[in-house]
């Protein structure tokens, strides 16, 4: 009777040992979004790419630091010849860019994650197979386009004179305000920071859904990528 006794102290031990020490399963999460608003509706964006994504930084840093940064990065293909963009005043410069092997939403979720780590990273968005590689008017641009969104997004609110709504949203999201459009004045410029509670396609889109505002919309850019 004693042994039994013994051998069942144990074993309950042993469980609970067993069951302080395991570790809990790690939640994968897919953060991938598909579609933003265009006048009061869902506008698909396409399918997530799995091959790439996009990486932006300060103006301020120079070609070498970025450069020298992306060798450090080891799930990016270090043999791809990525271009590193600027587009007229806008504060980052931005760089599209191949992973080493394709990636599912979770794993790439993660790579995002991660890459935001780094100080010199501004922002690393998603990126969208699309078929069509022309620019604005009709250009090619190369043999393969992805298409991806910067940090701004753009308000329209319904009155001018009245920012209460916007300006308690931005603090609510740690947002920032960039410009009030001076030639439409119900419009705003907005920009989501690491900070923020979301993306700028994600931060577009919450604005939009509380209902108060007229419109909200990230600006979707194309990126020849070969």
């Amino acid at each position: 009777m004693k042994n039994y006794i013994l051998t069942l102290i144990i074993g309950i031990t042993l469980i609970g040992c067993s069951s302080d020490n395991e570790t809990e399963p790690v939640q994968s999460s897919c953060n991938f979004i598909n579609f933003k608003y265009y006048n009061g509706t869902q506008d698909l964006l396409g399918v997530m790419s799995n091959e790439y994504i996009l990486i932006a930084v300060d103006t301020t840093y120079n070609e070498s630091e970025i450069q020298n940064f992306i060798t450090t990065i080891d799930v990016i293909d270090q043999n791809y010849n990525y271009t590193i963009q600027t587009s007229g005043q806008y504060k980052f410069k931005e760089i599209p860019l191949k992973l080493n092997t394709s990636k599912d939403c979770e794993e790439i979720t993660q790579i995002i994650s991660d890459l935001n780590q780094n100080t010199i990273i501004s922002y690393v968005h998603f990126a969208m197979n699309t078929d069509d590689c022309n620019n604005l008017i009709w250009e090619p641009m190369g043999d393969l386009c992805i298409n991806s969104y910067g940090s701004s997004f753009f308000v329209k609110v319904f009155d001018e004179n009245d920012l209460t709504d916007l300006n308690q949203m931005i603090i609510e999201t740690n947002t920032e305000m960039v410009e009030q459009n001076q030639f439409m004045e119900k419009w705003f410029e907005l920009r989501a920071t690491k900070e923020s509670n979301g993306d700028g396609l994600a931060m577009a889109n919450f604005f939009y859904e509380s209902g108060l505002f007229e419109h909200s919309e990230a600006g979707i850019s194309k990126y020849p990528v070969e």
